[in-house]
């Protein structure tokens, strides 16, 4: 047994599990079988040897930018917690005149990098240049 889809004007409309014995399916119907490498369901498009997925309506467009701009918020905000706990730490330090030279050098750094942060568009779904964080 096998699995085969079912193909009718270029257009996959069932998949079956066939051993391969001779059938007769309707007229313009051909049974191409499916190898393990192929992503495949019914509404693909067979063409060339080649199984194709229909193109994602506007609504299912519409939910993978939501959830790309909810992965670009949470990690915005996890970046922004780690900027702002570190600045408090750093801040404290300078505050009691018990800073490291290095520490007085890493306090603007990292009030220049949450800035830089505060300013990533998460709404920009292709690509977002995240600010490097300081060493």
């Amino acid at each position: 047994m096998a699995g085969y889809a079912l193909v009718k004007e270029e257009k996959v409309v069932n998949l079956i599990l066939w051993d391969g014995v001779e059938m007769d399916f309707e007229d313009g119907v051909s049974a191409v079988k499916i190898e393990e490498s192929d992503n495949v369901s019914i509404g693909f498009t067979y063409a060339k040897g080649k199984f194709t997925a229909p193109p994602l309506t506007e609504q299912q467009l519409e939910q993978q930018k939501q959830e790309v701009i909810t992965v670009n918020q949470i990690n915005k905000n996890q970046l922004m917690s780690e900027a702002t706990q570190q600045i408090a730490v750093l801040q404290d330090a300078v505050d009691l005149e018990m800073a490291t030279e290095k520490e007085a050098t890493d306090l603007p750094l990292w009030k220049k990098y949450r800035v830089l942060l505060s300013r990533v568009d998460i709404e920009n779904v292709t690509a977002i240049s995240w600010p490097q964080k300081p060493a």
